[in-house]
């Protein structure tokens, strides 16, 4: 099973993936792979690389657009990934305050 938990910084998104997922392999800040693969002028990973998986990841397109092209095409590109993975994913959740909100579940 494929779950995505995405959401703001520091609202319990780890906890709760721990909590849902104690057996599955929990990929944790997503965004900071993309980062790192970027970085290091590497491919971003593809969304099959997380099936079968819990991924976690901020949110990132919530505040002020920024002014550096590579921190834009960072967001850019996290954003795709997210979409992609929620796709293919089984169930996705939003946390806000600490409580998660079921946004896809498959039968």
């Amino acid at each position: 099973m494929t779950i995505l938990i995405v959401g703001g910084a520091a609202q319990g998104k780890s906890a709760f993936a721990r909590r849902i997922s104690p057996e599955t392999e929990i990929v944790d800040n997503l965004q900071d792979i993309v980062r790192e693969a970027m970085q290091e002028g590497k491919s971003i990973p593809k969304a099959e690389a997380f099936l079968g998986k819990t991924v976690v990841c901020n949110e990132l397109g919530c505040g002020v657009v920024p002014m550096d092209a590579m921190e834009r095409d960072w967001r850019e590109h996290t954003g795709r990934l997210c979409c992609d993975i929620a796709a293919r994913a089984d169930r996705v959740y939003r946390m806000c305050c600490g409580l998660p909100q079921c946004i896809k579940e498959e039968a």
